[in-house]
């Protein structure tokens, strides 16, 4: 009889063993994921900078101001010199294709809103982008000014067609021969004419995510007769709108 339990006893071992082997297996075997998600919204930015510089030797450095397009102070003289001014540009982020619109306002006098000064902005993008403060020259981080300030491609001409500023142009203005110099060699011809200008502009060659410029350049002067031009504060604005595009 005892003999006979050992038996069953070794018998039920030896069978239990696969059963055992079996079981381990399968749990072995489970694979199995949880997936992990998220969405990232279409996004972009709009940051306005103006660029100045200052002599250190053999270099130049590159250092943001406050934006602004700062054409002084005319005299009235209805035979005064037109004036262009430059250094000012938009900078576009975005993690997605968008379309960029441009418009703006003219000088407009500040007492009187009926009263403006011929007015025309020209829009152009950039080479790219840097970070600024830079440091370029011969020992500098580069040798070219920043990126942001070499215009490639025109995209035009803004404002009224009717009421373009005479073409009588000053390069007095600090700084304003390298721009205008590169833009001569660039387009062939500055001065805006009648029928290059629009009220609006708009870009769609933001294809994808990245970092983007536009740089921007004004002109004003006065009109032809002294009492056309009330004496005052003048201001305007240039607007960029960004818009997806799907």
């Amino acid at each position: 009889m005892k003999r006979a339990l050992i038996i069953l006893s070794l018998f039920i071992l030896v069978l239990s063993i696969p059963v055992m082997a079996d079981n381990q297996g399968t749990i072995g075997a489970i694979d199995d994921t949880i997936g992990v998600a998220a969405k990232v919204g279409k996004y972009a930015a709009v940051v306005p900078q103006k660029l100045e510089w200052e002599y250190g030797g053999w270099n130049i450095l590159w250092y943001e101001v406050e934006p602004g397009m700062d054409f002084a102070f005319f005299s009235g003289d209805p035979d005064e010199e037109s004036r262009i001014r430059d250094a000012n540009c938009f900078l576009v982020e975005t993690n997605c294709p968008v379309i960029v619109t441009f418009d703006g306002t003219p000088l407009t006098n500040v007492e009187d809103n009926t009263i403006t000064l011929p007015t025309t902005y020209w829009i152009w993008e950039s080479l790219d982008v840097n970070d600024i403060p830079l440091v370029t020259g011969l020992f500098g981080d580069q040798l070219l000014p920043p990126y942001q300030l070499i215009p490639v491609s025109e995209i035009g001409y803004i404002g009224d067609s009717q009421d373009i500023p005479k073409e009588n142009l000053d390069f007095s203005y600090p700084f304003g021969n390298f721009l205008d110099t590169l833009l001569e060699l660039v387009a062939g011809e500055i001065w805006p004419t009648p029928d290059k200008v629009a009220s609006s502009r708009s870009y769609d060659g933001i294809k994808e995510k990245g970092v983007y410029a536009f740089q921007l350049f004004g002109f004003a002067g006065m009109r032809d007769n002294i009492s056309d031009v009330k004496a005052g504060d003048y201001v305007g604005e240039i607007r960029l709108t960004v818009a997806v595009n799907d």
